[in-house]
């Protein structure tokens, strides 16, 4: 048990030091010189207010996860589950209370640990930056209804799956993959409903930009209920668009930072790629691969969940699922970080083929104008370090798409 207490630290701490290291890795790039494509996304002074963000970020997420590391690995060497299991088991024998408190506490300490950092982050370093329209108020509601999202689904979930382990035993790994499907599937259709909680979708009023918008709809076939206005300025001056959903609650939803700061072309561009995922098929086809992914993290469970010696080697008399359950996630984490390079791969073929999509609708020159200011305005990271793309990022470098879409404009 000795062993696989060690061994379970051990994985933790490697895979945050890898973390760490990517870190470091983008911090190396900080004086690359910008690809002669992007070079005008900044001028002087803007570039350098871009680096400094950029470093500012940088320092505070590693700062941040620092004190994730120290909080994660006092709850795993001083037994807190066990504790906590030892406490609850006082005043109650109900094994779903009881998971969800022993499992649900530690959450629920990270939460308000990252919820004072984001204020830090926030209130300092986005508000230094102008980025920040974000009230105290809006910021603290914010919160109270992320945790109430994440307390119902995650609680949900934990309770849903004790629930079948109790009626079906170990077949409810092999079950609770199609629980999962269903689940995913689901909260694509309600995704839109799920925007409304934190924004205020305003239809979009008559005039030519919604005029385009229904003619590029007609042209592409894409069809949706209705083009809404998001209220995002209230937090944050960035940019985004969607198109979410599915049948009847397609949706496009339009940032007003967006509307705002580019032309009516560029804002046709961007949801031209966003549309493009959907005509594309995107979502079907990467499916297979989240379905193995899903797959693999519910064969792993197999093994690990119930295993005695997991819950033994931290201070439990016997095999506890909820905590299994916890172990699973640190176990899995550098399987995933494998896992994660072709997922990522797919995911920035994809944004090629949405930016081609845009391309063929909007022009090259507006395509490539729309995501320069979409860059521009959020500080884009312009010379990220390779390996750093391969491993985390879902979308192309900047000087890359570009690239693509001038090289495929050429070739027409």
């Amino acid at each position: 048990m000795e062993l696989m207490r060690v061994i379970i630290i051990a994985v933790y701490a490697v895979t945050t030091a890898f973390g760490f290291f990517l870190a470091f890795l983008t911090y190396s790039r900080r004086n690359a010189p910008l690809p002669g494509n992007v070079q005008d996304v900044f001028d002087e002074a803007s570039y350098k207010k871009n680096q400094a963000y950029k470093m500012e970020n940088l320092r505070f997420s590693t700062i941040g996860g620092i004190i994730g590391m120290v909080v994660s690995l006092f709850i795993l060497i001083f037994n807190v589950h066990a504790r906590l299991f030892d406490w609850i088991g006082g005043h109650t024998e109900n094994v779903y209370l009881t998971s969800l408190f022993i499992l649900g506490v530690p959450i629920l300490v990270g939460a308000l640990i990252d919820q004072m950092l984001s204020i830090y982050d926030t209130f300092v370093i986005e508000e230094k930056y102008g980025f920040n329209k974000t009230t105290k108020k809006t910021f603290i509601i914010d919160f109270i209804k992320n945790l109430l999202i994440g307390t119902i689904l995650g609680g949900g979930l934990l309770t849903l799956f004790l629930l079948m382990y109790n009626w079906l035993g170990q077949w409810v790994f092999l079950v609770f993959f199609f629980v999962l499907l269903v689940l995913q599937l689901f909260m694509r259709f309600i995704s839109p409903l799920m925007i409304r909680i934190f924004y205020k979708l305003t239809p979009l009023e008559d005039g030519s930009l919604k005029d385009k918008i229904q003619a590029m709809a007609e042209k592409t076939g894409y069809t949706f209920k209705g083009i809404y206005m998001v209220d995002a300025s209230k937090r944050s001056t960035k940019l985004n668009a969607f198109a979410a959903g599915y049948g009847k609650t397609k949706t496009i939803g339009l940032f007003d930072t967006l509307v705002e700061k580019m032309t009516e072309d560029e804002v046709i561009s961007v949801l031209a790629h966003e549309i493009g995922h959907a005509k594309r098929g995107h979502i079907l086809k990467s499916a297979p691969l989240s379905f193995l992914i899903m797959a693999i993290a519910l064969g792993a469970a197999f093994f690990i969940v119930t295993m005695p010696e997991v819950a033994m080697a931290f201070g439990f008399a016997e095999a506890n699922v909820a905590f299994g359950i916890y172990v699973l996630f640190i176990l899995l984490a550098p399987l995933m970080v494998v896992l994660g390079i072709p997922s990522s791969a797919l995911s920035r073929k994809y944004e090629y083929e949405a930016d081609e999509f845009s391309r063929e609708l909007a022009g090259a020159d507006v395509a490539i104008s729309a995501l320069k200011t979409l860059y521009r305005e959020s500080f884009g990271n312009l010379t990220p370090h390779p390996l750093v793309v391969k491993l985390e990022y879902s979308h192309p470098p900047l000087t890359d798409r570009v690239a693509a879409i001038e090289k495929n404009e050429q070739a027409k």
